[in-house]
């Protein structure tokens, strides 16, 4: 009678721990719903920093004088083609 007793409340005590650990593993929708919100923020702040940084590229180049926009415009083209060239050569390697 005794043994029977102990293993009737160690099956108890296993389910009652599986009920638990099932009931509380799982996320309750007010943390989903925070985590969504979390994401979308760091997705908006991301796109306004990256907004940010072209408004002030764009009023860099608005100020400077024509010729320093030539010289740059120059530039750029420039870089743009030996990349192009080093880019190509690395994948020839």
């Amino acid at each position: 009678m005794i043994t029977i007793m102990k293993g009737f409340k160690y099956t108890i005590t296993v389910v009652l721990v599986l009920i638990s650990l099932v009931a509380f593993s799982q996320e309750t929708a007010k943390v989903k719903s925070r985590r969504k919100a979390l994401e979308k923020q760091e997705v908006e702040k991301k796109k306004a920093q990256k907004e940010s940084v072209n408004e002030g590229k764009e009023r860099h180049q608005n100020i400077q004088t024509k010729v320093v926009k030539k010289r740059m415009k120059k530039n750029d083209k420039r870089n743009k083609k030996f990349h192009k060239k080093r880019a190509k050569a690395r994948r020839n390697k």
